[in-house]
């Protein structure tokens, strides 16, 4: 049994900037999550997602929020997918709102090929100002997976 709302270990490893950009993004300093840091290798730091010091939730006042009646949908979802792998909005890209309105489409709407292809376009936009590598075949796969997600969990 868990308390103090601490989930059990769910660990995750990124770069130490996707801590950071979280961190920023939710209104946390970089020293009030360390405690979930389980793990570090140079740049690479393994973190405890279940953690109490994890960044959950966001402290600042103007944070996107979900439509009312949406408890989650398939952009919430892809969101969770793509954090799992490490990569997390950052405050330069389009992250948050695009995943807002794949929430507010719906899953029946995201299906659509020219909502699909708006996503990708926005992934692969996003891939190229970090850096990242990005196929079209796996981004695909997520958004599928992501709206397989929302209606399971509706």
């Amino acid at each position: 049994m868990h308390s103090n709302n601490v989930q059990p270990a769910a660990l995750i490893t990124c770069h130490r900037s996707n801590l950071e950009s979280r961190c920023a993004e939710r209104g946390y300093t970089l020293a009030e999550v360390m405690p979930c840091v389980v793990a570090q290798a140079g740049d690479e730091w393994t973190i405890d997602v279940g953690s109490a010091a994890y960044p959950r939730v966001s402290r600042l006042p103007n944070a996107p929020e979900q439509p009312s009646g949406v408890a989650s949908g398939p952009g919430t979802e892809l969101k969770k997918l793509l954090a799992r792998i490490g990569i997390t909005s950052t405050p330069d890209c389009s992250c948050n709102r695009v995943a807002a309105e794949m929430d507010q489409w719906g899953p029946d709407e995201c299906e659509k090929p020219e909502r699909q292809d708006y996503i990708l376009a926005a992934m692969r936009e996003n891939a190229e100002k970090r850096g990242l590598p990005f196929l079209d075949a796996a981004g695909r796969m997520l958004v599928r997976r992501a709206i397989r997600n929302a209606r399971h969990n509706a």
